[in-house]
């Protein structure tokens, strides 16, 4: 019996995977009394992978020996990184840039997760960590949207004109 061997490979798009779980958790969220809260942890942490990951995805084509160094940058960094690389201009204290910083914070709150005890002097409500106010639908669904903005923005930079989220990845064979 004659072996072959067949050379294969394949690419995923991991920020168009955490576009689809961030956009599906919202849907959750928006369906569901019970259970919403945790929705909206998830479609804002997978608001931020989204964008993380797309700019990893870019970064590795724009920037020489990206691979070597992201892994030490922050999300910010790198943003910052491949706008210098690419001579664009990002202003973060505007939508949807000023978003990402609130999708980071929450991330990061999630992601390096603490005991938090919050003190106040309001009996109104009960006092909550910051990161689980921005579990609103409101700031999560303008999370999604800007993950989105952010993507389709810095893709139609580069030149090109399809949709970046169109497939999810592509293999071959021979």
């Amino acid at each position: 019996m004659t072996q072959r061997q067949v050379i294969a490979s394949g690419t995923t798009n991991t920020y168009v995977y955490c576009r689809i779980a961030a956009r599906r958790a919202l849907r959750q969220a928006e369906k569901q009394d019970l259970g919403f809260f945790y929705f909206c942890m998830m479609a804002g942490v997978f608001a931020a992978f989204t964008v993380e990951a797309f700019l990893n995805h870019l970064g590795a084509a724009k920037v020489p020996d990206w691979k070597k160094g992201e892994r030490k940058l922050s999300p910010r960094q790198k943003l910052q990184l491949l706008s210098h690389a690419c001579g664009w201009a990002v202003d973060r204290s505007k939508p949807p840039y000023q978003t990402f910083t609130t999708m980071l914070e929450l991330r990061n709150s999630l992601a390096h997760g603490r005991t938090e005890t919050v003190v106040t002097h309001l009996v109104l409500k009960w006092p909550v960590p910051k990161w689980k106010k921005l579990c609103s639908l409101t700031s999560v669904r303008q999370m999604v949207e800007d993950a989105e903005t952010i993507v389709r923005e810095l893709h139609s930079r580069t030149g090109s004109t399809r949709d970046p989220f169109a497939s999810p990845g592509h293999g071959w064979s021979a």
